[in-house]
């Protein structure tokens, strides 16, 4: 089993769970995370467990950062994509600062760092794998998402492209594409009419969680998977089957 994975926004949420989920598997760890109290948070949880791991602390947004990575991290089997920033205004409200800002996370860093890592894999003959992680707005539109929906649907292409440019080296590259994902239960309570509208949408009238999200995630690396390339796995509930 490839064990080396380096996973992007692994501070909180879908990517804290796919961290968690991949140290269950004594996979070697690099985690990039935004904030220093993430890092103390998962070096308590991971210091438990009988791995590897080292995590940076940073800005995707920031070139420096990137190249620090590049400069530490030797080789990867697994490079997991997760980071994301989103934006939620009506297409005339969204300004030029917020769109710089979407599409240097969601799309140029990811660019960035799986050419990075796609570079090594290829020096060292790793057949390796890279997972982005997307959304189903990279499927389907939605109102007050044009500058989100814009990146993911790029995101979705730019994974399709890059299967197809890499595959000659094995290396295979999908996405993960939820539905609204509750990543803090506090907010079942605190957005409640918001949210049972949303699961109204869902033909199976649930939302996807953070521990599915990182199941699939875990299995796209898996040999069972090794046919797996160019792909989106849509863990939206039924919500794009009749769109």
């Amino acid at each position: 089993m490839k064990n080396i994975t380096l996973i992007t926004g692994a501070g909180r949420g879908i990517g804290k769970a796919i961290a968690l989920k991949f140290a269950d598997e004594n996979h070697t760890l690099f985690l990039l995370v935004q904030k220093e109290k993430q890092k103390k948070d998962l070096m308590k949880i991971l210091s438990k467990k009988e791995i590897k791991f080292d995590i940076f602390v940073g800005d995707l947004k920031n070139k420096k950062f990137i190249k620090s990575v590049e400069k530490k991290i030797k080789k990867v089997n697994n490079l997991i994509n997760n980071a994301a920033g989103a934006n939620t205004k009506y297409f005339t409200k969204v300004t030029s600062n917020e769109l710089d800002n979407i599409v240097e996370v969601n799309l140029k860093a990811i660019f960035e760092l799986s050419q990075i890592f796609a570079k090594k894999m290829i020096k060292n003959k790793i057949k390796g794998n890279i997972i982005n992680i997307s959304s189903q707005l990279g499927h389907t539109a939605a109102y007050n998402r044009t500058a989100y929906c814009m990146t993911k649907f790029g995101l979705e292409g730019l994974t399709r492209s890059m299967a197809l440019d890499l595959a000659k080296y094995d290396i295979r590259v999908n996405t993960i594409a939820p539905t609204k994902t509750i990543v803090d239960p506090k907010e079942l309570k605190k957005t409640k009419k918001r949210l049972n509208i949303i699961k109204s949408k869902i033909p199976l009238g649930k939302f996807s969680t953070v521990a599915e999200i990182a199941g699939i995630a875990f299995f796209l690396t898996s040999d069972v998977a090794n046919s797996i390339t160019g792909s989106s796995i849509i863990s939206d509930g039924g919500w794009t089957a009749g769109k």
